[in-house]
């Protein structure tokens, strides 16, 4: 079973959660946020979870603007992370999905004390390994489609044939720069969210 109902000092928050992995199973659930710590079910276990207990939280973007898909993975001292996306179960992006999910992120931020703000580390974007490859494939599909159009233009080759694949590989490029550019890696001050990376729709 899940949280019940909240109490005054409570908030719910019904949103898409998981764990680490690439096929991990995710789950629709209800978190309730106490000035405790994080209240869930997950497969068939339940139960509080600390911010004592919590000693690394991370923002990172799926999908950059105008349609922002992002999550937030909290790590713990003890047991499995927990993470929060802010897409649906299907990783569709479901209208007010994403204000849920920013509210859920500013209020638990809200809700830990000085001591735990001065232990976790709080950080933003992808790990730098995984922004170096998204930064080199966008580099690798840019360089031939922004090719082809140079050559176009001093009329090496035809309009026609720098078009057709040149603007598709440009416009793939320029997506992978922007998701780069919003999930470049880095730390955060907890009492200034990164807003650029907190979908709002």
């Amino acid at each position: 079973m899940g949280p019940g109902p909240a109490a005054p000092d409570e908030a719910l928050y019904d949103l898409c959660i998981g764990q680490p992995g690439r096929f991990a199973k995710r789950s629709n659930a209800t978190l309730r946020l106490t000035d405790e710590g994080i209240d869930y079910a997950l497969e068939g276990r339940s139960g509080l979870r600390p911010y004592s207990g919590l000693k690394a939280v991370r923002i990172q973007l799926f999908s950059p603007a105008p349609h922002l898909s992002a999550l937030i993975q909290l790590d713990f001292i003890k047991g499995w992370p927990l993470i929060v996306h802010s897409s649906t179960l299907d990783g569709q992006i479901a209208e007010g999905r994403g204000r849920n999910f920013a509210a859920f992120v500013t209020d638990l931020h809200r809700r830990l004390s000085p001591q735990d703000r001065a232990r976790i580390v709080f950080r933003r974007g992808f790990s730098p390994v995984r922004h170096l490859v998204i930064t080199i494939g966008a580099v690798v599909i840019a360089v031939p489609a922004f090719g082809l159009l140079l050559l176009a233009l001093i009329g090496q080759v035809s309009i026609g044939e720098a078009i057709w694949p040149g603007i598709p590989g440009a416009l793939l490029a320029a997506g992978f720069l922007n998701l780069a550019f919003w999930s470049r890696p880095g730390r955060y001050d907890p009492e200034r969210l990164p807003d650029g990376l907190l979908p709002r729709s």
